[in-house]
């Protein structure tokens, strides 16, 4: 056997557990808060299509009142309680309960703290090794100081020629392109991460499980053997 192995059975318990909450089981204020979302967003998108734009922000103001009130709510004691009580605890129970599983399916002692780090350190090497993009950061690095020098030649030749209205409206637009293409690769950079090496994340919460497991078992071992 090896960690691939035991990481492949880690990834196919996770599947066995729900980790999002039915919404038929949500609490009343849960279901309230989010039918006023749809609805207030929904309705947006309609008035803009008819081109009543300040009407439109009407019901995107709502909704965003409604999502205050909805934090506010959600952080009552009482809430807090019966999120726990009903949702929270049983899936950690759960998805505990399938790490150990796996765990002593591979002959992993959960109680032995040396042998959870040596498994923690194992899946962050493994972790290293499927992050092919990392590579290309270099490159890309190089690529970089490169063009920027002749970047800032044009721009330097172009101002010598533009006058200063010229000059403040080319501003403008590369401010405002360079605003664009940082807020596209901010967005588009954790999908593509996804798609290109998609157990990057599951080690992050692989690792995240066995120091769940050496918190909560390896040190009851521990101090029951004092």
């Amino acid at each position: 056997m090896r960690f691939c192995d035991l990481f492949i059975s880690y990834k196919i318990g996770l599947k066995d557990i729900k980790s999002t909450i039915p919404f038929t089981k949500l609490p009343l204020y849960r279901k309230i808060f989010v039918i006023i979302l749809f609805a207030s967003a929904i309705i947006s998108v309609i008035l803009s299509m008819f081109k009543l734009t300040w009407i439109a922000y009407i019901p995107l103001a709502l909704g965003v009142i409604s999502f205050i009130v909805f934090l506010i709510i959600d952080s009552l004691k009482r809430n807090l309680e019966v999120m726990l009580n009903e949702h929270y605890a049983p899936y950690s129970n759960s998805r505990m309960k399938m790490v150990i599983e796996v765990l002593t399916k591979y002959k992993i002692d959960i109680h032995n703290s040396e042998s959870l780090d040596m498994l923690i350190d194992e899946a962050k090497h493994a972790q290293i090794h499927c992050d092919y993009l990392a590579p290309l950061i270099k490159p890309f690095k190089t690529l970089g100081a490169i063009i920027i020098p002749i970047i800032a030649f044009v721009a330097q030749k172009i101002g010598e020629a533009a006058t200063q209205d010229e000059m403040i409206t080319m501003a403008a637009q590369a401010i405002t392109l360079i605003l664009l293409i940082f807020s596209l690769i901010f967005l588009l950079t954790p999908t593509i991460k996804e798609l290109l090496y998609r157990d990057y994340n599951k080690y992050n919460e692989f690792i995240y499980d066995i120091r769940q497991i050496k918190l909560f078992y390896a040190k009851e071992d521990s101090s029951s053997s004092n």
